[in-house]
């Protein structure tokens, strides 16, 4: 009988767990099968289990840590990132750990009494656990979106956290994590006390950021002044652009229907005509395509149409995060949606590996977004540049800001551009002083369009691109001739010509040829697809004019054989420089 009423007992408590996640799905198990994992909302449960024990959650020290010293700048999604945060037990399917971990570090929140089984599992289903680094803390959610660090580079361009009080003061161990993260990695943190959240902030690397208006009202004792003042400060944000919500309730977190996807673009959710939300919507994509970027060019509003998937509840495609060059998107298991969804964010962010995870757990108001975090690399090489657009006379300076936090040096930065129906040529950008370097495009000689992009590596072995997927995604223009800028016209010999290679793809050598007006010294080099210098065919000596060969073995100035791939010739002559792309393939 005893027996009996403990379990009688026991399922009550079960019973009341769960329908105390109140007003909400049936709650959702981990992938392990091992709890219920705590929703976005706050639940009375989660309340009742501090109820006359709020002495006992830990303690957070001094909340209003000194703001870093600045000028300061907050990371964007899509910088470069060496981990994903995410917590165990998951609320995540394996698959995409497979992925990430062919990528980045995992970096795992786990608790003591979780870690063995977090260990086995992740092996048993393929991890590569030399990728996996855990946090052995005390946790409650898996929310590290929401309460994980978020990151800046300070006014001496080093690296450092900054840790807003986590909305949720009924998920103390969670609201720790970035400090005890802070420490496990080295990096300091500085720490606040306004509430905020992850899943409501998207900001661009260029100083301007988005939240809905939850920002303001949680905030409590501060005036909306007051807030801004201290994104400001923390994350040195100039313009914070704040939306009204789209629906009367939900968490109201804008990753459930906006996204950046960098610093001009920006996804937008569509749903149909009958949906509560819908002229909501619409409103805000015409708010938004009003609005001007930090590049002074009014944002691109893209459009995703996110489908019924039961309930009325419209998928959360923009809930998807971008790590280096992928972007990994929640699907919800139909096949035409959710390949139509991948195509908006092929068209959208070109260049991009797109992948789709379906998962049970995600759903209208969270998914894939909410439930990891970038970890960026604090020895990043970053490339900032506004793209050239509409028409301009040649010749065009290229300018772009070129910050290798490594501190090693940048010994190749370099415009790439083409005419139309023409081969790539490289011309080299020099400083123009504080990380700020130019390459210009020299005019042609009929108007015409140009395409080009911008490739930098620094010494530490790091490349670096604008676009960010270059060279599978360019910036175009259209270039008009300028008979004052010494350009030849037609009919005229260019001073140095640099022709196609031959064979090409080659294998074990190949001939370059180029053509010289004058005599003049050369110079004619190879380099590797992360701008290093491989061999030197030429080295400043003089060529006479007419045609010249040179043939290459496929091995550096060491004479070691070099592995397949593409390569760069380049010529310096007559005071320009040529390229051309050349494959060893082997």
């Amino acid at each position: 009988m005893l027996l009996l009423s403990r379990i009688v007992i026991l399922c009550l408590i079960s019973v009341v767990a769960i329908s105390c996640f109140a007003g909400e799905l049936p709650p959702e198990r981990d992938v392990d099968n091992i709890e219920y994992l705590i929703p976005h909302q706050e639940t009375a449960y989660e309340r009742l289990l501090w109820e006359g024990k709020e002495n006992e959650m830990p303690a957070r020290g001094t909340l209003s840590d000194p703001p870093p010293v600045g000028p300061v700048r907050n990371v964007a999604e899509w910088e470069p990132v060496t981990g994903g945060l995410i917590r165990y037990p998951l609320g995540l399917p394996y698959d995409l750990l497979n992925d990430l971990d062919d990528d980045i570090n995992i970096h795992c929140v786990v608790s003591s009494s979780n870690y063995s089984s977090a260990q086995s599992n992740f092996t048993s289903n393929g991890i590569d656990m030399g990728r996996v680094e855990f946090l052995i803390r005390a946790n409650d959610s898996i929310w590290t979106r929401d309460y994980g660090p978020w990151y800046v580079f300070d006014g001496n361009g080093d690296m450092a956290i900054i840790d807003h009080t986590y909305n949720r003061p009924y998920r103390p161990n969670d609201n720790m994590i970035p400090v005890y993260f802070g420490q496990q990695q080295g990096i300091p943190v500085h720490s606040h006390d306004m509430y905020h959240t992850g899943g409501n902030y998207m900001t661009d690397g260029s100083n301007f950021s988005m939240s809905t208006v939850m920002v303001y009202s949680e905030a409590a004792g501060m005036s909306n002044a007051e807030v801004d003042q201290l994104m400001a400060d923390y994350y040195g944000i100039e313009t914070y652009n704040t939306l009204e919500y789209i629906e009367s309730g939900g968490i109201h977190h804008i990753d459930t229907w906006a996204k950046f996807l960098d610093e001009e673009n920006v996804l937008l959710k569509e749903v149909w005509s009958s949906h509560h939300t819908y002229s909501n919507l619409e409103q805000r994509a015409t708010l938004l395509a009003s609005l001007e970027s930090s590049t002074g060019r009014n944002y691109q509003v893209h459009r995703i149409y996110c489908y019924d998937i039961g309930w009325g509840d419209p998928a959360s495609y923009t809930n998807s995060i971008i790590l280096n060059k992928n972007i990994y998107v929640p699907i919800f298991g139909d096949a035409t949606h959710d390949a139509n969804a991948l195509a908006v964010y092929e068209t959208a962010a070109p260049g991009y590996t797109i992948r789709g995870y379906d998962y049970s757990g995600f759903i209208t108001d969270d998914a894939l977004h909410c439930r990891t975090k970038g970890v960026y690399d604090r020895h990043m090489l970053r490339i900032e540049h506004i793209p050239v657009a509409e028409t301009h006379d040649g010749p065009v300076a290229i300018e772009a800001l070129i910050d290798d936090r490594s501190e090693t040096s940048i010994p190749f930065k370099a415009v790439y551009y083409r005419y139309a129906g023409e081969s790539w040529t490289m011309v080299s950008m020099d400083s123009a002083g504080m990380d700020n370097y130019v390459g210009t495009i020299p005019a042609p000689e009929s108007d015409t369009t140009v395409d080009y992009y911008i490739h930098a590596a620094d010494a530490s072995g790091r490349v670096a691109g604008m676009p960010r997927t270059e060279p599978a995604h360019y910036y175009t223009f259209n270039i008009n001739a300028n008979d004052l800028s010494g350009v030849e016209t037609p009919g005229m010999v260019k001073p140095a010509k640099l022709n196609p290679n031959y064979p090409n793809p080659f294998n074990p050598s190949t001939t370059f040829s180029f053509e010289l007006k004058y005599p003049e010294p050369v110079k004619l080099y190879v380099m590797d697809a992360r701008g290093r210098l491989v061999r030197k065919l030429i080295d400043g000596t003089e060529c006479q004019s007419g045609l010249t060969e040179i043939t290459w073995n496929g091995r550096d100035d060491s004479g070691r054989e070099l592995p397949s791939g593409t390569y760069l010739f380049v010529l310096e002559a007559a005071g320009l420089r040529y390229n051309r792309p050349a494959t060893l393939l082997k």
